[in-house]
């Protein structure tokens, strides 16, 4: 497993445990993760349809994208 996927996993899980959107920096210091590298893998993450990503002012918000929506 590289570590880019071993980032992706672990934002996964991290996600899994919360009941409202996560902050990028909430998830990079839950992960102990660059703010760069989260934002990034969050990204590809959202490419891949695993989550949903938005704005609120200058914060971007994260949440795992409902089953069976697409």
């Amino acid at each position: 497993m590289n570590i880019g996927s071993k980032i992706q996993q672990d934002i996964l899980k991290f996600m899994e445990q919360q009941r409202r959107p996560v902050s990028t920096r909430e998830i990079c210091l839950a992960i102990g993760r660059a703010w760069h590298s989260i934002q990034n893998h969050c990204l590809r993450l959202q490419l891949a349809g695993e989550v949903n990503g938005f704005r609120v002012g200058n914060m971007n918000l994260w949440e795992l994208r409902k089953r069976g929506k697409r």
